[in-house]
């Protein structure tokens, strides 16, 4: 098609080449029979091309509309449901039914290779039900969007940009918490890059709260220093109370609360008067129970948060450093 167009443009041009020459030679404008035979051989060429280009299309179509014809029919009706209205969870859970059932489908009448594998099999299952099930995503993106937009509407939360200017001294929250760094040469490096990265994210959730906590994290130094240093630039500018002292150096035993999940107490309540600490210790429960040897040689008092209470879990309940339920 590209030789075609471009051949049949430079025989017009060759036609309005010879038309302007002839022009400038004789000095006056061409005679009418000129200009129809001129004309007439731009419409021929014109057709020519457009009955040429009409075939191409046609069969470029077919083949189009054969190869659409071997892929997973869709049902598109839950695009334009989505776009009416927000649907329920109830017909959320209908449609991907439906989507469910119309894949089982498709794969019963899938022809798979002859000399595939089962592993090969089952990775090619996988990746036509994630091309199958992708307007269903879709739609559900659009759904979770609109619910948010709509519980959002009434509500007057405070930007991020707000956020960042409640700093800690004007903050009515004076709850303290503490994480407790003097890990650092029991973890490899590995493990710094992880306890590093969960400081950084306990700074940033308590610095986007419109009244933060009293976040203290002591004996910053070693490896853990030498990470933040090297990798967070402007940590030393955190609206944080970093600290290289240790907790005993910098609080009465008395004051301080270990959470440990060893611990027989459990925390029902939070006393202003105290500070709690956390282990900043990744270790993979490599030394187990180590954070509440350490609270109970130095005299800390020590408690275990209630998370069984709450969550069912078949893991750990360790309370080190940012804890994921």
């Amino acid at each position: 098609q590209h030789y075609f167009i471009q051949s049949n443009l430079s025989v017009m041009e060759t036609k309005v080449d010879d038309a302007c020459e002839l022009k400038h030679h004789t000095g006056s404008l061409l005679s009418a029979d000129a200009d129809k035979q001129t004309l007439e051989d731009g419409l021929k060429i014109n057709d020519s091309f457009n009955n040429n280009f009409i075939v191409e299309n046609s069969e470029n179509k077919n083949e189009t509309e054969t190869s659409k014809s071997i892929e997973p029919q869709v049902n598109n009706e839950s695009r334009d449901e989505g776009k009416k209205g927000i649907l329920s969870q109830e017909e959320l859970d209908a449609e991907h039914k439906k989507y469910e059932d119309e894949f089982v489908v498709y794969i019963e009448n899938y022809q798979f290779p002859e000399d595939i594998s089962k592993n090969g099999k089952r990775k090619l299952i996988k990746n036509l039900r994630y091309e199958f099930f992708r307007p269903f995503k879709r739609l559900a993106h659009r759904v979770r969007a609109k619910r948010k937009k709509a519980e959002g509407e009434g509500k007057s939360e405070p930007s991020r940009k707000r956020c960042k200017t409640y700093s800690l001294k004007d903050s009515q929250n004076k709850l303290r918490i503490a994480i407790d760094c003097s890990y650092d040469d029991l973890m490899l490096d590995k493990d710094i890059t992880k306890l590093s990265s969960q400081v950084q994210r306990c700074y940033s959730i308590n610095r986007h709260k419109e009244n933060p906590l009293q976040l203290h994290v002591t004996q910053m130094g070693g490896k853990l220093l030498n990470r933040m240093e090297k990798h967070m630039d402007g940590f030393t500018n955190w609206d944080i109370h970093i600290k290289r002292e240790s907790l005993i150096e910098l609080f009465k035993p008395e004051d301080v609360v270990y959470l440990c999940a060893e611990s027989e107490n459990l925390l029902t309540d939070f006393d202003a008067d105290k500070v709690y600490a956390i282990g900043g210790f990744v270790d993979h429960n490599s030394h187990k129970g180590l954070s509440y040897q350490r609270a109970v040689a130095a005299g800390f008092g020590h408690a275990r948060l209630p998370i069984d209470s709450f969550f069912y879990t078949f893991y750990t309940k360790s309370v080190n450093c940012m804890p994921r339920f």
